[in-house]
């Protein structure tokens, strides 16, 4: 029997502004409220749809055509139009097929590298110092990203840069009351996000072109492997059909989700270590018995069981990608309960991961949870979204944070105060206000 989806008594106008003011301790609530589904009217817009129940989750992303993507607009369409985090339908089909092997095999090797550059870098003064590890991390994951899937290495300074364009864009999109503004009301983007936005432009065509350059002179009977000479081949292919500007579309799509995700995801966990002095002990010994002097590799991983656990466990206190964002296309059936047409839909990570009737003492740093359970057999557990529009890369991002946590563990001290872990703001991805201080200095023996 269809049932009507139960909703708060408070105004919508209340929970508006609840919801704009402190989208997490909002989702929170909701979780603890409603069981499976809430619906939240917002005056001027469609209703607010909050699936609390994983089960109804899972539904909900398996069903793209129910419930869609929402398109790219304001700010956003200045950065991409078409990319894959975007797309739908034929276009994602395709854009699917030809990217795919970018992200299967061993490719972490480019992790290994950069995270003992940074290493270097890091161990030079030898003695602790403050730098900001977001910021840190940002730098070393970003050049990961350009080298492994569009081939090219951006370098530490360009790196710092799109750093600095990545902060601007978390102000421009961090949720507020204006969020949920009637849809009449115009919105206005800032000239700092604009300048951003076309640096991420530029940068994108800059490394189509190098690459292009790059592949005239290859052999093509050499297979390529990373994403962007995937892309670049494909446009012979005449059963593929590019529309204007949509390899820049994927190139800056991938510049931002290729590593901010990972970037964040190892900001916290290194934050949670800092906290939690015996498990990042346990996490160092594993790393010094089985990385010693070598370079991290991807054959390491099967090793490395405590320190998955440990970076598996940061992502579900933590997970970057905190909700998904979808929209019902039209009057949609979900478990027992019909969706509005045009509802917007969120599906909450962030609080269904600390929701106690899925984990026990869903709020404390456990990693031995992962001993007793395995991740892929717990429907509450969604760091990387589920359902056909997953993310592409995950197995890739979890090899090398793995790597990259184990090396940094084993070689550094890395403190952070528990107060930088507290004022996180809702952007897309879930982003520090300005940066995480951290202190780094060698790991002293003895």
């Amino acid at each position: 029997m269809q049932q009507e989806i139960p909703h708060p008594p408070e105004a919508g106008i209340v929970n508006a502004l609840r919801f704009g003011s402190d989208p997490f301790r909002f989702l929170e609530g909701m979780q603890a409220r409603f069981e499976d589904i809430v619906s939240v009217p917002i005056p001027g817009r469609a209703p607010l749809v909050i699936v609390t129940n994983p089960e109804l989750i899972h539904e909900a992303l398996s069903r793209p055509a129910a419930f869609s993507r929402v398109p790219a607009q304001g700010p956003a369409a200045l950065i991409a139009n078409q990319g894959l985090v975007q797309s739908e339908g034929a276009l994602w089909r395709q854009q699917r097929s030809i990217m795919g092997p970018a992200f299967r095999g061993k490719q972490v090797t480019a992790y290994a590298n950069t995270v003992d550059e940074l290493a270097t870098e890091w161990r030079e003064p030898d003695t602790k110092e403050t730098r900001n590890l977001h910021e840190e991390m940002t730098a070393m994951t970003i050049r990961v990203a350009s080298e492994i899937l569009l081939g090219e290495d951006i370098g530490r300074k360009r790196a710092e840069e799109f750093h600095e364009w990545m902060h601007i864009a978390g102000i421009e999109f961090e949720f507020s009351p204006s969020t949920v503004r009637p849809n009449w009301l115009p919105q206005q983007i800032s000239p700092e996000f604009k300048r951003a936005a076309e640096g991420i432009r530029t940068l994108s065509e800059d490394i189509i072109e190098q690459r292009r350059a790059k592949l005239a002179d290859e052999d093509r009977d050499q297979p390529p492997r990373d994403m962007l000479a995937l892309l670049l081949r494909a446009e012979s292919d005449p059963e593929v059909t590019y529309s204007e500007n949509q390899i820049r579309d994927e190139v800056a799509t991938f510049l931002i989700a290729g590593h901010e995700t990972t970037a964040l995801s190892l900001t916290y966990t290194l934050g949670l270590l800092a906290q939690h002095p015996s498990i990042r002990d346990r996490v160092r010994s594993e790393a010094e018995s089985v990385l010693g002097n070598e370079q991290p590799q991807y054959e390491h991983l099967t090793e490395l069981p405590y320190t998955k656990r440990v970076y598996r466990e940061g992502l579900r206190l933590y997970p970057p990608a905190w909700a998904a964002f979808r929209q019902a296309t039209g009057k949609a059936r979900l478990g027992e309960y019909t969706v509005p047409a045009g509802s917007a839909v969120i599906l909450p990570q962030w609080s269904v991961h600390r929701d106690k009737r899925y984990f026990d003492n869903p709020t404390q740093f456990d990693p031995t949870r992962w001993e007793r359970r395995s991740p892929n057999s717990v429907s509450a557990y969604l760091p990387f979204s589920t359902g056909p529009h997953s993310c592409i890369g995950s197995q890739f991002a979890l090899s090398g944070a793995a790597l990259s946590l184990a090396r940094l563990t084993q070689t550094f001290d890395i403190d952070v105060p528990a107060a930088e872990l507290r004022d996180l703001r809702p952007t897309p991805t879930l982003r520090s206000h300005d940066g995480v201080s951290a202190t780094i200095g060698p790991v002293r023996h003895g």
